[in-house]
């Protein structure tokens, strides 16, 4: 995957699995949350993003507000 510059991040919602829970956690702050990250890790105005379960929610906030960093692609997946 190194030769195609493709980076796999996972990371969880607020609260579950091992983040922090954060009760001003909202559908928009997944969105601005996820936007952060990439920014800070430098991955550039495009990239996919990928949920499963729950994970669709953050999909659907990046879909919904941020919209201007040209999610690349998505997917849903639900169980």
């Amino acid at each position: 995957m190194d030769e195609l510059g493709v980076y796999v991040l996972i990371c969880d919602r607020a609260g579950y699995g091992d983040s922090d829970p954060n009760r001003n956690s909202m559908v928009k702050s997944e969105a601005l949350d996820i936007q952060e990250l990439a920014d800070q890790l430098q991955l550039g105005p495009k990239f996919y993003v990928i949920g499963v379960s729950l994970g669709t929610y953050a999909i659907w906030s990046c879909l919904k507000y941020i919209p201007h960093r040209h999610v690349h692609g998505f997917c849903f997946f639900r169980p």
